[in-house]
């Protein structure tokens, strides 16, 4: 995915420079001081350069590179979808263009044993990805919940856990199966709702952004991740 921001689409999205590390690098740099060590990547827009930036701070024996061949004409569901043969054990969701304080990623990672998705309690417009929380459940996720009744925006990191893969897995594939490819994943999840329990996670305040607009890319430099390289020592 490329970044719409004149000369610097010419890179993937997730390479963009954050005040000294990258989208992508600051990702994976939080995974390993969290014990994180195996990873998955999809790729498909300049994919060699990405991975040879990804394998600056990997070994090739801690990454396998998914390639979604048709990346211009699909989305995150499917991209998601092809990466179904690894998905045998618990493991931790990222949208590759996402920052966040590193606690953020801990409260995941030590959290219980359950599917949890992290929120932004925050006003939300028509175009963010939208939850409705009961009792702590999302009951649903996707773009088209009434902004009014919202509970927050999904910030595009998750753990699922390996007892309810198969069924994450099934609902990936009806969804490619059905012309959803060029759907979001949160299709997926949402599907998950009816019948396996999904957490809301709060970031209770702890700074988060996903890069969409060059102006969250300002606003990551100016504001929110000024010190970022503070959070990767």
């Amino acid at each position: 995915m490329r970044l719409n921001s004149g000369d610097r689409s010419a890179i993937p999205k997730s390479m963009e420079d954050i005040n000294g590390v990258s989208i992508i690098h600051y990702q994976i740099l939080n995974c390993l001081k969290q014990g994180i060590t195996k990873f998955v990547i999809v790729v498909g827009y300049k994919k060699e350069i990405l991975q040879q930036h990804v394998l600056e701070v990997l070994k090739e024996e801690q990454v396998a590179f998914v390639e979604n061949e048709i990346f211009a004409e699909t989305n995150t569901l499917h991209s998601l979808y092809l990466t179904g043969r690894f998905m045998c054990e618990d493991f931790i969701y990222f949208n590759a263009d996402v920052l966040f304080h590193p606690f953020l990623l801990r409260k995941l990672v030590k959290g219980e044993d359950a599917n949890l998705l992290l929120i932004e309690k925050k006003p939300v417009g028509e175009e963010e990805v939208k939850v409705l929380v009961e009792n702590g459940l999302i009951k649903e996720i996707h773009k088209q919940i009434n902004p009014n009744l919202a509970d927050g925006e999904f910030i595009g990191i998750a753990k699922f856990v390996a007892r309810d893969l198969p069924c994450f897995i099934d609902c990936l594939e009806f969804g490619v199966h059905n012309a959803q490819s060029n759907n979001y994943f949160e299709y997926a999840v949402n599907m998950m709702c009816t019948d396996r329990e999904l957490y809301a996670v709060y970031t209770d305040g702890l700074p988060c952004i996903e890069i969409d607009f060059p102006q969250d890319l300002q606003r990551a430099r100016e504001e929110l991740f000024i010190d970022i390289l503070d959070y990767v020592q």
